[in-house]
């Protein structure tokens, strides 16, 4: 059940996405819609996964696991889009990949993501015991890279980056027990 809960709820963004790119006229580029609301989503979820230690009630409705690859799907769609957006050249690609910095963080924290699918299994958990703990704390790593990734990515308005950071901010401070709860 809470399987079921954790995707319902989690999915439905991508259902808003799809409507949008359907029904709004605003909406001039459907490709870079998707790319930058995935990219919000994915961030929002790393950050929203971080917290749920501090978030007693709420942790006992949701799957941790189902959750980590609702992340993982919408980074990989962020990037996938991407991938779409520029007409899957590998020469364009592998360009963007060398000059700028906000696509090398982007896929920096992408790739740093598969160690984290790839051990989500009970019996991978069980045997590598706090070796598990260790790669799972990678997702520190791909925040940081995520939003270094957003902030260079940014070319006029900060608003949402900061309130991201004061989330941040918030998140571990309240974590770490620097704030109570």
């Amino acid at each position: 059940m809470k399987k079921k809960f954790t995707y319902f709820i989690f999915l439905s963004p991508i259902l808003y996405i799809i409507y949008q790119i359907s029904f709004n006229l605003n909406i001039i580029n459907p490709l870079s819609y998707i790319i930058i609301s995935t990219g919000y989503i994915s961030l929002s979820l790393i950050i929203f996964v971080l917290s749920l230690p501090i978030m007693n009630n709420l942790i006992d409705y949701l799957d941790r696991r189902s959750l980590g690859f609702v992340t993982f799907f919408y980074a990989l769609v962020h990037f996938l889009f991407y991938i779409i957006d520029n007409s899957a050249n590998l020469k364009y690609i592998i360009d963007d990949l060398i000059e700028l910095k906000f696509i090398q963080f982007g896929y920096l924290a992408l790739i740093l993501f598969l160690p984290l699918l790839f051990t989500s299994t009970d019996r991978l958990k069980k045997k590598l015991g706090k070796k598990w703990i260790a790669i799972h704390r990678l997702l520190y790593l791909i925040l940081l890279f995520s939003i270094i990734h957003y902030y260079l990515v940014i070319k006029a308005d900060y608003l949402i980056f900061a309130l991201y950071l004061v989330i941040i901010a918030l998140v571990f401070l309240i974590k770490f027990g620097m704030i109570k709860k």
